[in-house]
């Protein structure tokens, strides 16, 4: 499930909503032609036989250790837990905890641990980029993004890798019940999961 939380509230978004669906047809088979039997098309016929044998039975060992390894829901990757920062933090103190920890994006929660918003480090880079602007004294909830797109960790990896495509954003906040913070998504943490197993089919 997916939702986007605006200020504090969590509201749930289907997923045909962001994403569009694609159906293909299947091919259809062609007519075989008999060719004339000879003893040696008998025998090539049992060697080939013989050898489709043994390509089924690797390609059925294939797919069963696939299976195993396959990487399917946000909970498998998710970084857990997750560091956040208080909505009252100081614009200053997030960069540094964005700089210590070495992250690009940090949710933003109030007292009860709630999703409020999100920032990255680009957007700290562009704030700070304007002269005009003293960036000491202003609080992160100044500067946030307030609405998120977020997901439940039962999201498929799938979905979650075509939303950030599709939305141009790098992680997405994974939430509990009550809209409380339990981890988070980024491109690195899909890769990983690719990397260590997932099955490239379950990209196309």
């Amino acid at each position: 499930m997916f939702y986007i939380i605006a200020q504090g509230a969590r509201i749930s978004t289907p997923i045909d909503q962001l994403l569009k669906s694609t159906n293909i047809s299947p091919i259809a088979a062609s007519t075989a032609v008999k060719a004339v039997s000879t003893h040696s098309d008998k025998v090539a016929e049992r060697n080939l036989s013989k050898k489709t044998e043994i390509y089924q039975e690797s390609q059925s060992q294939n797919r069963q250790s696939s299976e195993r390894s396959r990487v399917r829901y946000a909970r498998e990757i998710m970084t857990s837990p997750v560091v956040t920062a208080s909505v009252r933090l100081s614009l200053n103190d997030t960069w540094k905890l964005l700089a210590a920890k070495g992250f690009h994006h940090l949710p933003i929660v109030d007292d009860r641990q709630q999703l409020q918003g999100i920032v990255s480090d680009r957007d700290l880079l562009r704030y700070a980029a304007n002269d005009n602007r003293q960036v000491g004294g202003y609080s992160i909830e100044q500067l946030m993004t307030r609405e998120v797109i977020s997901a439940d960790a039962n999201a498929e990896v799938r979905l979650l890798a075509e939303i950030m495509c599709s939305r141009a954003i790098g992680s997405i906040p994974i939430v509990g019940d009550g809209a409380e913070v339990v981890g988070i998504v980024s491109r690195t943490d899909i890769l990983r999961g690719l990397v260590h197993g997932a099955p490239m089919e379950l990209w196309a």
